[in-house]
């Protein structure tokens, strides 16, 4: 393999510091108001670097969002390989571990702040971006969560009670990142990750032991 010219270097440069710019905006301040003028400022680039590298405001838009749903696909993709080869122990632990698992992820609150405010405007807008990051990233764990749910279940649950369930769950936990205000405040937390981790991981745990989730006990 050959080795990337400078040019080839500092156009991935210039790319990744547009995808950046056009996170950090549009989190910031929606797809409709985020100007291109506004993300090449931020990016530092001259207006026509986006033009060149990417064709238009429309497709940096979904640039952005690819990069976010690759990276969310291989957070979630953990949640997935829980559930796929338990270390140990039962399936319906495994499922309960799966779920914690996700739940720290949010908690972690890893990714920069622009990407969370990112998301969130692409989900309230359920539009092509957040249809993007969706498919990739978090219709595969949802998949794979009523799968399992469906499997150790007591029988009660048939696949769209299992849907819906499971949708209801993982909302929920999203929310612990993206509504985080209305728990902090009404719990009185001063943080989600030093006061209530705990709480949650506990609700999270009786959530699955109960009839809401009728998973068998391991045995």
């Amino acid at each position: 393999m050959t080795a990337p010219s400078g040019h080839e270097v500092r156009s991935a440069k210039t790319r990744a510091q547009l995808i950046e710019a056009a996170i950090d905006v549009i989190g910031a301040v929606g797809y409709e108001g985020a100007s291109t003028r506004a993300i090449t400022q931020v990016a530092k680039t001259p207006l026509s670097a986006i033009p060149y590298h990417f064709g238009g405001k429309s497709e940096l838009y979904m640039a952005a969002a690819q990069m976010i749903a690759e990276y969310a696909r291989e957070r979630f993709g953990e949640v997935i390989h829980i559930l796929d080869a338990p270390a140990s122990g039962s399936e319906s632990q495994a499922f309960e571990k799966a779920l914690l698992h996700l739940l720290h992820i949010i908690l972690s609150n890893a990714e920069p702040h622009s990407w969370t405010s990112f998301v969130a405007r692409c989900a309230y807008e359920n539009d092509e971006a957040f249809s993007l990051i969706h498919k990739q990233a978090i219709e595969p764990m949802l998949q794979r969560l009523v799968e399992a749910v469906t499997a150790i279940s007591s029988g009660d649950l048939g696949i769209a009670a299992a849907r819906l369930r499971i949708n209801a769950v993982v909302t929920a936990i999203f929310s612990f990142r993206f509504l985080r205000g209305v728990m902090v405040r009404g719990m009185d937390w001063e943080n989600l990750q030093d006061d209530g981790a705990a709480q949650l991981e506990k609700m999270i745990s009786d959530l699955c032991r109960s009839s809401f989730l009728p998973v068998r006990p391991a045995t």
